[in-house]
């Protein structure tokens, strides 16, 4: 599992993801279980060197033989020439991309995020895989000048940002409230619950701080709670604003960086 988080404030969009991959396995009864997981997946990208725009990633960590961090390289590499002007060409050019590498059984998502060149505008576009069914690209926060959004194992988050956990809608369900309003009460819960963050002419660093905080209380959460551990490893941090373009903040390495000086932009 995961923990993906995207903000976006008036001077750029910040992304931050853990660095957990769990292989998952059948039991003797058929069901799906946790062989092993992993803290040193890389789940921030760099969609084309150079240009003011990222991807994260959430779900299935490996498609056929290539992990996503791969996979993100090869697009980069096959597009290196290629001359983008928006978010959504990108967007949609990497959807093409994996569509001929996913098969039926891949399960994940996908946020790129950045500026378009031609406007000069911050966008967000949330691409999902189910079953091997990928979604069109779908732009998400568009007229919202703050936003926070996570993705993955997000029950943690919920809880603190929205007030009530994921299950409440299930809960209700459960003891027999109408459909009908177990959709007012969580809109009502929504409207009243959530917890205000921020905003949106907050300074760049105070908007790193923030999204590192909340990728912390999910690592440290699911650390606490009984079970594998399905949130963890070191935290990577992006941020991307219209004149710097895309730059590390917190990134992690397999390699000593002082040993290998060409590889560093990779």
């Amino acid at each position: 599992m995961t923990i993906a988080i995207a903000m976006k404030i008036n001077d750029g969009i910040i992304l931050a993801t853990d660095s957990s991959s769990t292989i998952l396995g059948k039991n003797e009864n058929g069901d799906d279980e946790v062989h092993h997981t992993y803290y040193t997946a890389d789940k921030i990208f760099n969609l084309k060197k150079g240009s003011p725009i990222g991807a994260i990633s959430w779900g299935d960590g490996s498609i056929n033989n290539d992990s996503i961090s791969t996979l993100a390289k090869d697009f980069r590499k096959k597009n290196d020439d290629e001359v983008y002007s928006s978010v959504i060409d990108i967007s949609n050019k990497f959807s093409e991309f994996l569509k001929n590498k996913i098969s039926s059984e891949t399960n994940l998502g996908f946020l790129i995020a950045g500026y378009s060149l031609d406007t000069g505008n911050q966008n967000m576009f949330l691409i999902n895989v189910n079953n091997g069914n990928i979604e069109t690209p779908i732009e998400i926060n568009k007229d919202n000048p703050l936003a926070v959004s996570w993705f993955g194992n997000t029950q943690f988050l919920t809880r603190l940002l929205l007030g009530f956990d994921e299950k409440l809608p299930s809960i209700l369900k459960e003891n027999d409230v109408p459909a009908e309003d177990i959709e007012d009460i969580i809109n009502e819960c929504t409207d009243n619950l959530q917890l205000p963050l921020g905003v949106p002419a907050m300074p760049i660093q105070d908007a790193i701080d923030l999204v590192k905080f909340l990728a912390d209380i999910s690592v440290k959460s699911s650390r606490f709670t009984p079970g594998a551990q399905l949130i963890g490893g070191p935290i990577d941090i992006a941020v991307i604003t219209k004149h710097e373009g895309f730059k590390w903040i917190e990134r992690k390495h397999y390699y000593d960086e002082e040993l290998n000086k060409t590889t560093g932009g990779i």
